[in-house]
């Protein structure tokens, strides 16, 4: 069906096979994962085959307010982001289609007009069963593209990788083949005009009106969602924190992550993009770069091969034998207290760091990622089962996070727990897991700061 692509062909898989249909009016790019108009495979290669086949391009985007935990917080962001991303393809006459629908019904509906189908990759269980039912009801090519990790997941394995000490040379090996330039294709035949339903709102609020969503979690100000909120981001990042990134990263008070995390979630930058771009200032050889493709590629890819062969990959089932086992084992001892979900929501716990964690999650929408460690670790001291506090931190995290329900999160709570690491010296609760104390929070020299700030 496609002779050649304008980029590796590892991206892509093809989820069904066949001829376009000749008769359909357009190329059809399920856009989910990747929200975003420029630096996007899947979007590049929908308009390599709009314009190989001469027919419009419609990208088609399914607003469904049935999501978990669907709260005003995390559409505001992305609405934000849909609503410039709408603008940025009209200019490039690309017509943007938004329909308030399940996102796999919308699919098949458009299909029944269309050519073949181009969709970006999903990790998580809904997304893979979404790409199965439009998969199971359709009759023309669907094709799925990897870009938004640098690397494709099973390029570098075909089943589980239990530790970043394997993943890490394997991914090194082969980062400089997948370091490619994202081609841009300008339209040949137009579609901004193309006669379609969409829904039509002039402004991100008046979407959020009309949305049965829960509006009781408001929106977070130091956030704002879109492509170019995330291009600041980065490029203030470079200007101002990677010279500090490798020895502050780890510091809550100090200014030094890239707080890329949100626009990451939604697919509003790219980590290929945001390596790109720093490899134009700095080689990967310096420090704060290696740090930095530590955090955004090592242990962000590592996550989505969790993700994608670990069916349990939110759930405490899913932790490694032993981590349960050491768990188990110290099922009887005691705990320093009991406390119900509404008193950690709250951040109303004994502990003044805990609760400083819980509150940035509560006003900022993330907590800083060596705090969080310690947030997700001592929730194992406050409930009566270790099932218990993952799940917990899961309902806290996808809540609250505009980074939550993404393989990021998953991973970083089972890593807590015992997933990726090793068993460590045996003590009271915790048994082989990894322990952390308070004291590992005031070593950090401007933790003071960071306690002041939302203690």
């Amino acid at each position: 069906m496609v002779k050649e692509l304008p980029f590796r062909k590892e991206r892509v898989s093809v989820l069904r096979k066949g001829s376009p249909d000749p008769s359909g009016k357009y190329i059809l790019y399920f856009m989910e994962a990747s929200q975003r108009a420029t630096q996007n495979f899947a979007l590049e290669l929908a308009l390599f085959l709009s314009n190989q086949y001469q027919k419009p391009l419609i990208v088609f985007f399914g607003l469904t307010d049935k999501y978990r935990f669907s709260n005003i917080r995390y559409y505001k962001f992305m609405l934000e982001g849909l609503c410039e991303l709408k603008k940025t393809l009209k200019e490039r006459g690309i017509k943007l289609v938004i329909q308030k629908v399940d996102p796999p019904e919308g699919v098949i509906r458009l299909s029944k007009k269309a050519s073949l189908i181009v969709t970006d990759k999903g990790y998580l269980k809904h997304q893979r069963i979404w790409r199965k039912k439009i998969t199971a009801a359709i009759t023309i090519p669907f094709l799925e593209v990897e870009g938004d990790v640098v690397c494709p997941v099973e390029t570098l394995s075909k089943k589980l990788i239990p530790y970043a000490r394997i993943l890490k040379p394997r991914l090194l090996k082969v980062l400089p083949f997948f370091l490619e330039e994202i081609p841009q294709f300008e339209p040949k035949v137009k579609s901004v005009n193309f006669d379609i339903d969409s829904w039509e709102e002039e402004t991100v609020e008046a979407y959020l009106e009309k949305l049965q969503i829960d509006k009781s979690i408001k929106p977070v100000s130091y956030f704002k969602g879109g492509e170019k909120e995330a291009n600041l981001r980065l490029e203030r990042f470079i200007r101002e924190r990677l010279h500090l990134y490798a020895r502050y990263r780890s510091d809550p008070g100090v200014e030094a992550t890239s707080e890329l995390s949100p626009y990451l979630r939604f697919g509003q930058i790219s980590p290929l993009q945001i390596l790109k771009r720093v490899f134009k200032e700095v080689p990967l050889e310096e420090e704060n770069v290696r740090a930095l493709v530590n955090e955004l590629v090592i242990w962000r890819e590592l996550a989505r091969n969790y993700a994608w062969f670990n069916p349990l990959y939110n759930q405490y089932e899913g932790l490694p034998f032993w981590a349960r086992k050491t768990f188990e084992e110290h099922l009887s001892d005691k705990r320093e207290v009991f406390y119900d979900l509404e008193i950690l929501e709250q951040a109303q716990t004994h502990d003044p760091y805990w609760n400083a964690a819980q509150r940035e999650l509560l006003e900022r929408g993330k907590i800083h990622n060596y705090v969080r460690m310690y947030w997700c670790k001592r929730l194992l001291a406050w409930t009566k089962h270790p099932k218990e506090a993952f799940d917990i931190a899961c309902y806290l995290n996808d809540k609250y996070a505009l980074d939550g329900r993404d393989p990021n999160g998953y991973a970083g709570i089972s890593w807590c727990l015992g997933a990726f690491d090793r068993p460590f010296y045996e003590r009271p609760v915790y048994g082989k897991v990894r322990f952390m104390s308070k004291k590992a929070l005031e070593r950090k020299i401007h933790f003071k700061k960071y306690l002041f700030q939302f203690g």
